[in-house]
């Protein structure tokens, strides 16, 4: 009998699989980066359908096949529910997958880099639930906050006393991203630069 993993995760993109399964990418905290079928996910009465869409988080189990994992069950987590999510939002998680479809390379597990999407998410979340975040400036310094802290995570990014205070925490308080919209084009500056120097 294949083990069975769970695992929290974020859907970083999927595509069709079959007749009507999807080849689902997961970013999970426990495994890095893994690619999950899905059969039959695509018929109306699957009830995975519903816990699998792109660019949100939720708790997985995976059993590992011959080639590819097989996802078995999906939970949405909380915070990745319809009332929290917006254009913005959404707009918003495209883009940080893509990068992140970049960057990682295959199955290795970075806890803290799933931290620091997770702290993110929940922080959106509950500004867009009770403050005025919608605001281009704040959703911008709130990227390249995230965006700076992926590529330290990775290495991309060394430590630098211009941006170490936005490096070394999951924080998204209302000082810190007004400091960092002030510093911005600094920190898109060392963004930027790591991303040339990378080649990816």
């Amino acid at each position: 009998m294949h083990a069975i993993h769970t695992t929290p995760g974020f859907i970083v993109g999927s595509g069709q699989y079959g007749e009507a399964g999807k080849l689902i990418s997961i970013f999970t905290r426990e495994m890095g980066l893994v690619r999950a079928v899905a059969q039959g996910i695509r018929f109306e009465k699957s009830k995975l359908r519903y816990h699998t869409t792109d660019y949100s988080f939720g708790t997985f189990s995976l059993v590992r096949g011959k080639e590819v994992w097989r996802l078995t069950s999906a939970q949405s987590d909380p915070s990745s529910s319809p009332n929290g999510v917006t254009i913005d939002s959404i707009s918003f998680w495209a883009q940080i997958s893509v990068l992140l479809r970049r960057l990682l390379q295959g199955e290795e597990a970075n806890d803290r880099l799933f931290d620091a999407l997770y702290a993110c998410n929940i922080f959106l979340n509950e500004a867009t639930k009770n403050v005025d975040i919608d605001q281009r400036q704040n959703i911008d310094a709130v990227e390249s906050l995230l965006v700076i802290r992926i590529l330290h995570t990775l290495g991309y990014i060394g430590d630098d006393k211009e941006i170490h205070g936005f490096i070394y925490s999951n924080d998204f308080t209302p000082s810190l991203l007004d400091l960092a919209a002030r510093k911005r084009v600094l920190m898109n500056q060392h963004i930027n630069k790591a991303l040339k120097e990378s080649h990816l």
